[in-house]
């Protein structure tokens, strides 16, 4: 029969388990972020949330009926719950100290899982495996806790060591647990060093469990301390049982020196008729009066031990205080199996989850999470302008640098013309008046040609070779390289971080000056002039070949002196004329050649370097920006991947919180009896979440059972 409680859990399980999903992923991607990733320390937080929304889906969908059970250290807990389970569970709690909370409930075999605050989880079969692991987990949190002793800080587990051990839980054959759906929740004991987190352990359960057990010996019944940390669980739970474990074989000294029966042993119900009148708080004393806080004086030893004999099936005699324990058994079985506890079982579930869901709004708002956000958005500014600025070299590599610079070329060439032709001018004047000085001299024709002609045909190549680097550094020093450049090019160069400048100038450095000059070739020959033979030169048959020789000396080396009347008697005007003829032959080549020479040495090589070192810079800036880039898109998509997957969880929450809303409204005000009455049918009575993608219908649970006790 399907009942309208059954019917809210399965919409409870449906509104609420997919948001574990997101939970584990949104934690998952932060733990393999970056170490400086901003938002890494809601990691913890989320993995706390995905354990307690776990917890509590897994109690409504089993509808389980969770019993807390506190108590100072040594009290009976781990013996209580050997009672409640009729079976051995003890073994748990060979640590007591160890600051955890232990599940138990019925499994098909004894099994021990053990879930860290990072969300690792270890599963053991063997006790033994079991007690050596926890014994090791405690001694390193306990050096955990005495380093946050030492530094000054409130160790919280969650964030300073999130290896320790958050819950043990244990599942063993219980035939009464599985009957009923109990989990026994073992919490630390109290007054415990590392009791650490103790308040939000037990806050955080108050929506998970409506009714608690309260342990306490007779010896501690009366020590304030305790119930200082009881009164604190009358705020948290709506139905409290207070067990005070009596030693029914306990014994005293009688005046005489005989041992007699105690007071725990002889009427134990005095001891706590002396607690309620002597020692009960007035807020102990409301809720006793209230029906909230019920008391029990019971032996749990002898009690468990009745228990598990029972279960195996041997015969066994009335225990002393056996009623105590039935009677106090029978108390918590009536309440989990009552109309109060299944409205507290709901109204608990829809609180816890509203808790939760704010906290889980709140943790999405951390302001770690807006600086993520932040720095997701500068980084895809940044790679945005990485991406513009490798465009701009893109289209920079493309434009044709080698015009832009042989536009230079053309620019300078009127110029250097128009300097060359001044230049050479005044060149042929000094020739003349230097071939003029050499027929009034009686120099030799070596000092004409090296000494006269040569020098100033080196001032003229040397002289504009000054001149075309002046001419090139005057327009390359402005900064603009000495080119003109579209406007659109010169954005892309400061977009692209390119400084035209700076490239023009480093390639000026390349031009070696020195190199530029090149050897000038002999301007006239002693053959190209002509000579007059004399009649003894005829008559001794003499050669025009020989007749120079004998005016000139050797032809190689013409260093023979001419006194001037001999130039003038076998050269001549003629001959003088025809010297410069042939100097004007020559200089016409000298003076073209030389300006070639000399603008494509200095500018053509300066272009040339241009060229190429613009090549390699926006060939390197390119690389230099396709790596940025990748490099943002990295970080870039590591933001994204974290922002992507705490998005999905804000607006699971989101509608979540409606549906849960929904529930509330829906089931808020049902009359306790309605409660397991027939459900209507389901169509237009669950509220559901929007489709976000596949959902995992859980199993449906027993129609006629709702949570009861560790024996209904």
């Amino acid at each position: 029969m399907r009942t309208l409680l059954s019917q809210f859990c399965e919409s409870f399980e449906q509104v609420v388990r997919p948001l574990l999903d997101p939970l584990n992923a949104g934690a998952q991607a932060l733990s393999e972020a970056s170490p400086e990733l901003p938002g890494r320390e809601v990691r913890v937080q989320l993995l706390d949330l995905r354990h307690q929304f776990e917890g509590l889906v897994d109690k409504v969908a089993e509808q389980q009926a969770y019993v807390l059970i506190f108590g100072p250290l040594k009290s009976g807990k781990s013996t209580l719950m050997n009672a409640l389970a009729a079976s051995y569970v003890s073994e748990v709690s060979s640590l007591p100290a160890y600051p955890c909370m232990v599940y138990v409930s019925h499994g098909p075999v004894r099994e021990f899982e053990v879930t860290r605050y990072s969300g690792k989880t270890e599963t053991f079969s063997d006790p033994a495996a079991l007690h050596m692991h926890i014994h090791r987990a405690h001694g390193e949190l306990a050096e955990r806790i005495r380093e946050a002793e030492e530094s000054g800080y409130d160790f919280d587990p969650a964030l300073h060591y999130p290896e320790s051990i958050r819950t043990v839980e244990v599942r063993l054959p219980a035939k009464d647990l599985d009957n009923s759906g109990a989990v026994l929740v073992d919490t630390p004991g109290l007054y415990s060093r590392m009791k650490f987190g103790y308040d939000r352990m037990t806050r955080d359960f108050r929506s998970s469990a409506s009714c608690a057990i309260f342990i306490v010996k007779p010896e501690n019944l009366f020590l304030e301390q305790v119930f200082e940390e009881f009164e604190d669980l009358l705020d948290l739970f709506s139905r409290i049982f207070l067990v005070v474990n009596v030693d029914s074989k306990k014994a005293d000294l009688s005046p005489e020196g005989d041992l007699v029966p105690s007071l725990e042993q002889e009427d134990p119900l005095r001891v706590i008729d002396a607690f309620e009148n002597l020692a009960m708080s007035a807020p102990l004393k409301e809720a006793a009066d209230e029906g909230r806080l019920r008391i029990y004086p019971v032996d749990l030893l002898r009690a468990a031990s009745a228990r598990l004999k029972g279960n195996a099936g041997e015969d066994t005699e009335p225990v002393r205080g056996q009623a105590h324990f039935d009677a106090f058994l029978g108390d918590l079985t009536e309440y989990l199996n009552s109309t109060d506890y299944m409205m507290a079982f709901l109204g608990d579930s829809l609180r816890r989850a509203t808790s939760l869901l704010d906290e889980t709004t709140e943790l999405l708002d951390h302001p770690s999470v807006e600086e993520l956000r932040i720095k997701s958005d500068s980084l895809d500014t940044e790679r945005q302008d990485a991406q513009r600025r490798r465009l701009a070299v893109q289209r920079l590599e493309n434009y044709s640098w080698r015009e832009a610079f042989e536009e230079l070329d053309e620019k300078l060439a009127p110029t250097i013309r128009e300097r060359s032709k001044r230049q050479s001018e005044e060149t042929e004047r000094a020739v003349d008046a230097v071939i003029d000085r050499w027929f009034g001299s009686d120099a030799s024709f070596q000092v004409l040609v090296e000494d006269e002609l040569i020098p100033k045909l080196r001032d003229y190549r040397d002289e504009l070779t000054r001149f075309v680097r002046a001419t090139l550094d005057e327009e390359v020093m402005p900064g603009t390289a000495g080119i003109l450049l579209p406007t659109d090019v010169s954005a892309d160069l400061y977009t692209a971080g390119i400084d035209l400048g700076a490239i023009g100038k480093s390639c000026l450095d390349e031009i070696d000056m020195e190199v530029a000059p090149r050897a000038i070739a002999t301007p006239l020959a002693t053959a190209q002039v002509p000579i007059r033979r004399s009649l003894i030169d005829w008559l001794f048959l003499r050669t025009p070949g020989k007749v120079r020789e004998r005016l000139f000396g050797d032809q190689a080396r013409p260093s023979a002196r001419i006194p001037v009347e001999l130039k003038n008697a076998r050269i001549g005007k003629d001959g003088r004329e025809a010297i410069r003829r042939e100097l004007d032959l020559y200089k016409g080549r000298f003076f073209h050649e030389t300006v070639q020479h000399i603008h494509r040495h200095i500018i053509g090589i300066y272009a040339d370097a241009a060229v190429g070192r613009m090549a390699t810079a926006l060939r390197d800036r390119d690389a230099e920006f396709e790596v940025q880039i990748d490099e943002v898109v990295a970080r870039l998509m590591e933001h994204r991947k974290v922002l992507a997957h705490l998005s999905t969880l804000k607006g699971q929450t989101e509608r979540a919180s409606g549906a849960v809303i929904d529930l509330t409204h829906e089931y808020g005000s049902t009359e306790p009896e309605l409660l397991i009455q027939p459900a209507p049918a389901p169509e237009g009575m669950r509220p559901t979440l929007p489709p976000t993608g596949p959902i995992t219908t859980p199993a449906t649970p027993d129609p006629a059972r709702s949570p009861t006790s560790p024996t209904a």
